[in-house]
């Protein structure tokens, strides 16, 4: 059995707000080869995500709608090993990726949401944007809500597995 990874599910609302979307947190295997292969499959489609993101331009609400899943190392003494974090805002400046964490951590000592944080683009796990209330990419999302029973989703859950088809 693998180091177990904390993965935020981000749940979007369809109306416009200035706070980030809620999550889901859920415990995920390093070792799911479903979840290696998503990985996998986002970096070597970044750009698809490259190409919607500079479309957006530059200013305030560049990338407001873009987001990468990262995994950062959890806290020593956490139980976890990796926890993933969405991050949106994304930005490159001086040859490195900026971004701010969409999502409240839970073992990351002294990182908080809305915290702005460099990043390795060649490490993320997952992207995604929204446009016309439509997900594009999040195949982490999806793999995971749907492995949760249908009974067992809640209606922003629900709601979110609408947007990715």
């Amino acid at each position: 059995m693998g180091f177990v990874l904390l993965c935020a599910v981000l749940l979007f609302s369809c109306e416009k707000s200035a706070e980030p979307p809620e999550v889901t947190v859920m415990p995920v295997y390093q070792d799911d080869m479903e979840i290696v292969r998503i990985a996998e499959d986002a970096r070597n489609t970044l750009p698809v995500f490259f190409r919607y993101l500079t479309r957006t331009g530059a200013g305030a609400s560049a990338g407001k709608d873009c987001y990468v899943k990262y995994p950062f190392l959890a806290d020593e003494n956490s139980g976890v090993d990796k926890e993933q974090i969405w991050l949106t805002g994304i930005q490159f400046s001086n040859g490195q990726y900026f971004g701010v964490l969409a999502n409240a951590p839970r073992h990351l000592s002294g990182m908080k949401r809305g915290d702005r944080v460099i990043f390795d683009m060649d490490t993320i796990t997952d992207w995604m944007y929204v446009r016309d209330g439509k997900i594009t990419g999040g195949e982490s999302i999806k793999y995971l809500l749907e492995k949760t029973p249908e009974n067992q989703r809640n209606d922003r859950e629900r709601e979110l597995l609408r947007m990715l088809f």
